[in-house]
């Protein structure tokens, strides 16, 4: 399968809580991958540069399947014209965090 540029929503956790200043965040990651398997594993590794790491990752899909549903955000066009000439990009929205874990 030829790779093409898929996004998810990525539950990032961090190694050292207290350097990070939350418990957590979820973001938007764009990268190039085949399937799901390959997306998860390059959103561990951008992860890992930001001493982070994944705890799930959700509605993982190709790009042209999300953008059959609408017109991307502002953030969205910009994250894929980073990515569209660069088949190394993995790219990251803006991180929503949160500071109290629920359970």
């Amino acid at each position: 399968m030829q790779p093409e540029l898929w996004i998810g929503l990525v539950e990032m956790r961090p190694l050292d809580r207290k350097a990070y200043g939350a418990a957590g965040a979820f973001v938007d990651i764009l990268t190039w991958a085949s399937n799901p398997a390959e997306y998860r594993s390059k959103a561990e590794t951008i992860a890992a540069t930001l001493d982070l790491y994944v705890v799930a990752v959700e509605k993982e899909l190709p790009l042209s399947a999300r953008l059959a549903n609408g017109l991307p955000s502002e953030e969205l066009e910009d994250m894929i014209s980073r990515a569209e000439g660069n088949p190394n990009a993995i790219i990251w929205g803006t991180f929503h965090t949160w500071n109290f874990d629920t359970a």
